[in-house]
């Protein structure tokens, strides 16, 4: 069987097997995966369980040791969204032929008609986003193996992309622990997420953009509506920070023409359980700031400024409101931590709320909400508060460029020799990537201080990730409509192009060795 023959098999394959994000279905995928490298010669593999994870997965490996110590690696997710989109289609959304014939009949737009009925394109829920590019990864793997050249190259598939990266969190430490064990020097990382065009020619990434979400708990001074004069409205408040930062693009990062999503606030609640004629005593909300340069510590001091402007404004119609003073979620725990029994307390409280999350009742956002409210309550500050904090997952932005040598540059010429191809530097959707090259300068402690759930229900190795600095090319396949029912990956660029392009890859990577 040719290549690009294998290519097709294996990614209908894998279309064929569920691997929802943050389900039990993705260990599917994972054994598949082990059974496959297995059985491969030269290649050592294993999977490696991810620890307090909910659903048992594992990150998935293989290795092929080079003649020198230069490596390549290949990384993939192997989970996939869900199928709702399909509505009635959804039993045919892992079987590529049955749901084409349905697409046929049922799809309305006339472009799209027009490219399923070409032939050049293959459907189904993961063959764009990401099974197509790990398919091409897996057959150019397992061709290497079988004739091995000067470079290393390693293979790894990883859990929960679409969720919150816990497969990329534990990969950090299998990345370290194998370079350590054989000496490896990590040359690049290949992650074959698809590719959109642009003007004709596929656009690849070498940067990957970061991702804050800040939770701002607003407690006022609850008091019958007749005399609310005398109380502050949380909502108030929280309504200003929201109008002050909602879709301001001038809070938007910049580098070069291309620019970061504003913020967007995705979650808003008051914390009353039922209707009475008072005002609520508080009210929580979440936000999603995109980030190039800002760091946490940016995000913190920007949303405390509109906070305090906030306070400003319900001041000059409640004059109670000059009372309301705005900290940092780091600032409450360590007012609370001079009450007695506080320590025992805490560490209780995160513990359930960890329980909560492995059972699936509960998400970061709503948890941190609870563990701040939940503080409040214990040391009885009343007083008006607005508390600004982290929830997970939080994503650093990526900078390849910031770290890599002159043999980073050339390989990105040398691709671009053989392929029609331009590069972007940050990659807006968020990817796994973020986790490869972290800026060494990053404030962990004030992160972690805030990001209330740091610990048992969420972490990574910020150390290894600052020391280890793996310069990546966010370069896959062509794919359109990812996570729509008319997800598609075009045949040609993911079974003959993107492997071509990883061939050349790793021969550069061999030829350039030290």
């Amino acid at each position: 069987m040719n290549r690009d023959a294998r290519i097709m098999e294996l990614l209908r394959q894998m279309i064929a097997i569920d691997s929802e994000t943050d389900t039990k279905k993705e260990i599917d995928m994972e054994k598949y995966l082990q059974k496959l490298l297995s059985q491969m010669e030269n290649v050592i593999c294993g999977m490696i369980h991810i620890p307090n994870d909910a659903h048992g997965r594992s990150v998935v490996y293989g290795f092929i040791p080079g003649r020198k110590k230069d490596t390549v690696i290949f990384l993939n997710h192997h989970d996939v969204v869900g199928v709702e989109p399909y509505g009635i289609m959804r039993n045919e959304a892992f079987s590529p032929q049955e749901l084409m014939e349905d697409l046929l009949l049922f799809e309305k737009d006339e472009a799209v008609l027009s490219e399923l009925k070409s032939g050049k394109w293959l459907v189904g829920r993961g063959s764009c986003d990401m099974k197509g590019g790990a398919a091409a990864q897996l057959a150019v793997f397992e061709e290497y193996a079988a004739h091995v050249g000067d470079a290393g190259l390693l293979f790894i598939s990883l859990p929960d992309e679409e969720s919150y990266s816990a497969g990329m969190r534990m990969a950090v430490s299998v990345l370290k622990d194998l370079r350590d064990t054989y000496g490896l020097l990590y040359r690049v990382l290949i992650d074959s997420e698809p590719n959109q065009k642009k003007n004709g020619r596929l656009v690849a990434y070498t940067g990957s953009v970061g991702k804050v979400l800040p939770v701002v708990v607003v407690q006022g001074k609850s008091v019958h509506i007749g005399n609310y004069q005398e109380g502050i409205n949380p909502i108030g408040i929280m309504a200003h920070i929201i109008a002050e930062t909602e879709g301001d693009s001038s809070l938007s990062d910049i580098w070069g023409e291309e620019i970061t999503p504003p913020p967007a606030w995705i979650y808003l609640r008051d914390r009353k359980k039922k209707y009475d004629v008072s005002l609520p005593h508080r009210i929580a909300a979440c936000a999603n700031f995109m980030t190039y340069d800002k760091t946490p510590e940016d995000v913190m001091y920007l949303l405390m400024d509109a906070a305090r402007h906030a306070v400003a404004q319900m001041r000059e119609r409640v004059p109670s409101a000059h009372q309301v003073e705005v900290i940092s979620g780091a600032e409450l725990l360590k007012r609370a931590s001079s009450y007695p029994g506080f320590d025992v307390f805490y560490e209780s409280v995160k513990n359930n709320s960890f329980v909560s999350l492995q059972n699936g009742e509960s998400t970061y956002a709503q948890e941190t909400i609870r563990l701040l409210e939940e503080v409040l309550d214990f040391t009885g500050m009343m007083e008006p508060l607005v508390i600004i904090a982290f929830a997970p997952p939080y994503y650093p932005a990526a900078d390849s460029l910031s770290t890599a040598d002159s043999r980073f540059a050339g390989l990105l010429t040398a691709v671009g020799e053989m392929t029609d191809i331009s590069y972007g530097h940050y990659f807006n959707g968020v990817s796994d990537c973020s986790y490869c090259c972290v800026d060494p300068g990053l404030n962990e402690s004030l992160l972690e201080e805030n990001l209330l759930l740091w610990g048992k229900a969420y972490s990574f190795d910020f150390s290894a990730m600052a020391e280890m600095q793996i310069p990546f090319i966010l370069l896959g396949p062509w794919g359109k409509d990812l996570h729509e029912r008319t997800e598609r990956v075009n045949i040609e660029s993911v079974s003959q192009k993107l492997p071509a392009v990883l061939d050349k890859i790793i021969s550069y990577i061999g030829e350039t060795a030290k």
